[in-house]
């Protein structure tokens, strides 16, 4: 079995198969496991692959380019002898922004596992960065808990989505479900069921049996959360995420109270089963990555990949996605006040800002097409009442910008400023900090300025250094700190 450890973006210098491997054989076994996956879709891995869940969790509903990533392309052919392939020391691994854990399993696979880290990793093979980014974004404080990063990531993941995703999906309602129930009581709201009347109601003493089918939220669906609860608290991480915060509580009680009448312990693998067809219902929409997760969680305890129906499992993340929602953050405290900055979310089809002003009924939420259409920058912030900042736009691009914008990039928030008439704008990027050692001083937010000819205007590139070797990830989060606040530093000079 092999376990393959790489890094995000890395078109530039990518690995080799044979060096991330410990013999021939495995890294031969390893490429015929990879070439199920390698340059397809994820639209289209993630249909054949339930159990592969991928953040966010809503690809090719919004034209947003997600659902054609491709988890990695394999560059390079390996040399055969016979029929067989005898050797791929010449094969490569190109990553783009996906990061995350990775498994095969099952029939004609060799069980290969790989790994993909965020480009900022340290020597120390602790990802920080990634951990630090799913914290923010998700809501998690790790740091409070005392959480420490083990070897086994993957796992550590699992747990920590969980809070996230139970409660988005119960603020959408507990999942209600059409359940066939058989009772004996005197209230008939259904077809009798004469033999089992009477084996147990002769003497006749007012109870009648029947059948019926009633809309319920004890089903398989809550009874899979129910059993994923009872299980992760027997984890010491598991149960001090369950009780980090009182709406993770209020989502864990609401489902106990509506599973207590039917949940059996020794019944979880009959659960498990009953759950192999995925949410599919319209309303119920967040129940549906909830439900892999916890399939994900009972049906291997980690995330080893022991063999499903599924053959390729695992949890990924759209970096771009993750640093925008972590920009976020930053951008639109509303600590910040006056100087806070507005997020469109072109996902949900909020915020957006009028590219044309001749719309033909002014209703431009109806009558869009592809003359009539909002433009949504990341983050924006008008200019003050009184005149006296001027407006704002800031691009998050999860790229490497150290090396020099890009040309489509430019286009765009050039065509944001003329469109909003603002005359300021910025990409903001994560770059690798430049310091020699932990304990040494880390450079500010790298800031580069450029003067737009024509209409004028200036568009500016923000570097935010990530920490690369510390020691701890307290020692991290206070560096993040630090630059969090010299970012905001510098937005204010642009």
């Amino acid at each position: 079995m092999c376990h393959l450890s790489l890094t995000d973006n890395n078109t530039n210098d990518p690995p080799k198969i044979a060096d991330l491997s410990s013999s021939g054989a495995e890294a031969i076994h390893a490429y015929e496991d990879l070439q199920a996956v390698a340059g397809i879709p994820l639209k289209s891995l993630c249909t054949d692959n339930p159990s592969l869940l991928v953040f966010p969790h809503c690809l090719g509903e919004h034209q947003d380019g997600i659902e054609g990533l491709r988890i990695f392309d394999l560059e390079g052919r390996p040399s055969y002898e016979g029929g067989r392939i005898i050797s791929c020391d010449q094969v490569k691994v190109k990553t783009g922004n996906l990061m995350g854990f990775l498994g095969f399993s099952g029939r004609g696979f060799h069980g290969t596992k790989v790994e993909i880290r965020s480009r900022f990793t340290g020597n120390s093979g602790q990802d920080f960065f990634l951990h630090y980014l799913l914290e923010r974004v998700f809501k998690i404080n790790l740091f409070n808990m005392d959480y420490s990063l083990g070897r086994n990531d993957g796992l550590d993941f699992v747990y920590l989505l969980f809070p996230h995703l139970l409660k988005r999906a119960v603020q959408q309602g507990l999942f209600r479900q059409y359940q066939t129930f058989q009772r004996n009581d005197s209230a008939v709201k259904g077809p009798l069921e004469v033999g089992r009347h009477l084996r147990h109601n002769v003497p006749f003493g007012g109870k009648v049996a029947y059948r019926s089918r009633e809309r319920t939220f004890d089903n398989p669906v809550t009874q899979l959360v129910r059993h994923t609860i009872e299980f992760i608290k027997g984890k010491d991480l598991g149960r001090r995420l369950l009780s980090s915060d009182g709406d993770t509580k209020e989502a864990v009680s609401r489902i106990v109270a509506a599973t207590n009448e039917t949940y059996v312990p020794q019944k979880r693998q009959l659960v498990i089963a009953r759950n192999s067809r995925p949410v599919s219902h319209p309303y119920f929409i967040r129940w549906l990555p909830l439900q892999q997760l916890c399939l994900m969680i009972l049906n291997r305890h980690t995330i080893q990949f022991a063999a499903t129906t599924s053959p390729v499992q695992g949890i990924l993340f759209d970096g771009a996605w993750l640093w925008e929602e972590y920009a976020a953050t930053i951008l639109c405290d509303p600590k910040l006040e006056a100087k806070q900055f507005i997020h469109p979310t072109n996902k949900d089809r909020k915020g957006g800002i009028r590219l044309f002003d001749n719309s033909p009924d002014g209703n431009d939420e109806v009558s869009f097409s592809k003359c009539y259409r909002r433009i949504y920058p990341d983050f924006y912030r008008e200019k003050s009442a009184d005149g006296s900042k001027d407006g704002m736009i800031v691009d998050a691009k999860y790229k490497r910008l150290e090396q020099g914008l890009v040309r489509d990039d430019l286009y765009q928030i050039i065509s944001y400023m003329h469109t909003m008439r603002i005359s300021v704008g910025g990409f903001l990027y994560p770059s690798p900090s430049k310091e020699v050692s932990a304990s040494a001083p880390i450079n500010g937010v790298e800031r580069r300025v450029y003067q737009l000819a024509g209409y004028g205007g200036t568009i500016s590139s923000l570097g935010l250094p990530i920490l690369q070797n510390a020691d701890t990830y307290a020692t991290f989060t206070f560096a993040m700190a630090d630059r969090e606040r010299e970012l905001l530093e510098a937005i204010e000079e642009m």
